[in-house]
């Protein structure tokens, strides 16, 4: 499937790139790396990038397109696979539509590709093989924001297990070579203000279900007081919870009172909980996964299932 992709990239003029809505740094790397990696090799070609942003998007700009610019045009879809977590719906416009993701769900989408691969630990690891296997020019920018996806998504490498960190690794070090910028980058993850530290402590206390399952659930008007953004709560809280020996998973829930719903982040050390987002219309990865809720009472229903999954694993 590799050259089928390939061989699509260079049949059409204009390609256009989209990822999952919030978009996490996995979600960010490849879109860009991708985009970079394409202008890099195929300097005549006319690459967007479309989504919404975020403070977790390090120096990333959309591109502003109309919905002509669609017309005869390639769509990648990246980091996502079901329609209702992509950022702009445009990509239904596309003549083409082609789908890389790294997690376990299947695609509800219309595609003409679909180059799947949970065994790998992120999005950017795929295409830095797909770039690799290519043989692509690569810039530092595109290897900045691959390589920055792969780190995030496997906590620095701390997420990595006997069966996927020899491909991890070796993809790693295959992007350094073209000197991605790890500095400045790790300076944009690992530093923060004093301010957004101490905040921090808002998000400090948790509760334990009975089987020692770690929960918190933010509500709009907490969101509102750490002066953070709905998914700088969701996914930038979410670990305060972890490194905790007696917690083997725990489940963070955020009041989105624009949207009216509640995002469930749920995370595991060594036992497998991605079944139970997938129950509640999510999905992700078999340790690291989420779902959009409608109510607290589902909240509670997944605290309940979690903790029967807690007990199991006793």
């Amino acid at each position: 499937m590799k050259t089928e992709i390939l061989n699509y990239i260079k049949k059409y003029q204009t390609i256009i790139i989209h990822r999952h809505a919030r978009p996490d740094m996995d979600a960010i790397g490849s879109q860009i790396g991708l985009q970079q990696a394409l202008k890099e090799n195929f300097p005549e070609k006319d690459i967007y990038v479309v989504g919404d942003l975020n403070p977790m998007s390090y120096k990333a700009k959309m591109d502003d397109i109309t919905d002509d610019t669609y017309k005869d045009a390639l769509v990648f879809i990246l980091d996502c696979a079901v329609s209702h977590m992509i950022s702009d719906d445009r990509y239904k416009l596309a003549k083409d539509v082609i789908i890389i993701d790294h997690h376990t769900n299947p695609s509800d989408i219309e595609n003409t590709l679909f180059y799947q691969q949970s065994t790998y630990t992120s999005a950017c690891e795929i295409l830095v093989e797909l770039v690799k296997d290519w043989n692509f020019k690569i810039n530092q920018e595109c290897a900045t924001y691959l390589y920055g996806g792969m780190v995030t998504d496997t906590g620095r490498f701390l997420y990595v297990n006997e069966n996927n960190a020899s491909h991890a690794f070796l993809m790693a070090s295959y992007i350094t070579q073209f000197k991605p910028d790890i500095k400045d980058f790790y300076d944009f993850l690992y530093t923060e203000s004093l301010e957004k530290r101490q905040v921090k402590n808002l998000f400090s206390e948790f509760s334990l279900t009975e089987h020692n399952v770690a929960y918190r659930k933010n509500t709009a008007e907490l969101v509102s007081q750490s002066k953070l953004d709905v998914q700088g709560v969701s996914r930038g809280m979410i670990n305060q919870m972890a490194g905790l020996k007696e917690v083997k998973i725990w489940a963070s829930f955020t009041e989105d009172k624009e949207k009216n719903i509640i995002l469930g982040e749920f995370r595991a050390r060594d036992i497998t909980i991605v079944d139970i987002a997938k129950k509640y219309g999510g999905g992700g990865h078999n340790q690291a996964c989420g779902a959009t809720l409608t109510s607290w009472e589902q909240a509670d229903l997944i605290i309940n299932d979690l903790d029967e999954r807690a007990k199991e694993n006793l």
